[in-house]
């Protein structure tokens, strides 16, 4: 089966199709052969399945019209067409696609896909939450077209974010995203992960570093109210470059991720790979794969509105054994997905999905 990918050099891209960059022949054992553009050519229709990377479209939607045509044109000259929707939160969505696709990949789903029939503020179902029970003021934001029932079925869960080369060098993956896709798709990639080991005393009670800089005050809110709790805590919070950031991630016992532009976030499998407890609102709205969102299991959460933040720290720091069993079963969850056995499940994965 011959698979083409339009995509970008956007480093959510690169972070998304690694594991299909390190499992290339694993594929190609299953018939799966995967070539990547960064343009449209007229090669790029010859194949049994397209799948389109929304980065690629990202910088186009000014011309609705134009987006529309393309992917009249594709749907037109290939077999099978996937959207891939690359934004970062369940809510941020691209339902004018669905006619001309056959399916429509997203890393993280509302678990209830009934609620893409319904219109949040902010596109999002949290920046909605927000908005009503802090009575915000009305603002200019993110707006996104509700589902058609008709196109439900079109909807799959892909992966997520977790699958990325968390162990290489920052500045090197950086340097390999650059890099033409006909140029990474030669090297050889491999998916390892080390784990920080949780031996030793950790200095600091809980850490968060980030900015509540967003376009809306309903999408910063979360953030801007954890911050005020932190520094009340008397914790800095102010942003740090990234060896400062894991070296005190690294010395913490607990590490708060909240939402931002999304649910999930490459914080989130920093904070698990350096043996530090992920304490983030709930994520029991969505579905996603690899899991590692299970809570009490894998990571702890607080409620949405934040009522029980300081609350919850202060019970784990009364149960360091609860931290310990956390942190250590998602390290162990989170493994398996870097060895043979998982790798071979993404691949068995993406098998079902390409074929479904």
């Amino acid at each position: 089966m011959k698979v083409n990918i339009l995509t970008t050099n956007n480093f959510i891209s690169y972070y998304f199709f690694y594991p299909l960059l390190v499992n290339k022949r694993r594929l190609r054992d299953l018939s799966i052969d995967i070539k990547y553009y960064d343009r449209l050519k007229e090669n790029i229709y010859d194949c049994d399945v397209i799948l389109l990377d929304s980065k690629y479209f990202m910088s186009l939607w000014q011309d609705r019209g134009h987006v529309l045509s393309i992917l009249e044109r594709i749907r037109r000259e290939c077999e099978k067409v996937i959207w891939l929707d690359s934004t970062a939160s369940t809510g941020t969505t691209h339902f004018q696609v669905l006619p001309y696709v056959d399916k429509y990949w997203k890393k993280q789903l509302l678990k209830d896909l009934k609620l893409y029939e319904n219109n949040y503020y902010g596109a999002r179902i949290y920046t909605d939450f927000y908005k009503n029970c802090f009575n915000l003021d009305e603002e200019e934001v993110a707006r996104v077209e509700p589902i058609k029932s008709e196109y439900a079925g079109k909807l799959s869960v892909s992966w997520n974010l977790g699958l990325g080369p968390y162990s290489a060098n920052r500045r090197f993956s950086n340097f390999m995203r650059l890099l033409p896709w006909t140029v990474k798709e030669k090297f050889g990639f491999r998916n390892r992960i080390k784990m920080k080991s949780l031996t030793g005393s950790r200095k600091n009670l809980v850490c968060f570093r980030g900015s509540s800089s967003y376009t809306n005050t309903a999408l910063s809110f979360q953030r801007i109210k954890m911050i005020e709790m932190l520094k009340d805590r008397g914790i800095d919070t102010e942003p740090v470059g990234y060896r400062k950031y894991a070296k005190e991630l690294n010395n913490s016992q607990i590490a708060i991720s909240p939402f931002g532009a999304g649910e999930i976030c490459f914080r989130d499998y920093e904070i698990i790979i350096l043996g530090t407890l992920l304490l983030k609102p709930s994520m029991d709205h969505l579905v996603t794969w690899p899991d590692i969102y299970v809570e009490g299991e894998t990571y702890a959460a607080m409620k949405w509105d934040l009522s029980d933040f300081n609350e919850r720290i202060d019970y784990f720091m009364r149960n360091q054994r609860i931290i310990r069993e956390i942190t250590l079963n998602a390290q162990e969850k989170y493994r398996y997905y870097f060895t043979p056995q998982g790798q071979e499940e993404f691949c068995s994965r993406f098998n079902e999905l390409i074929k479904y």
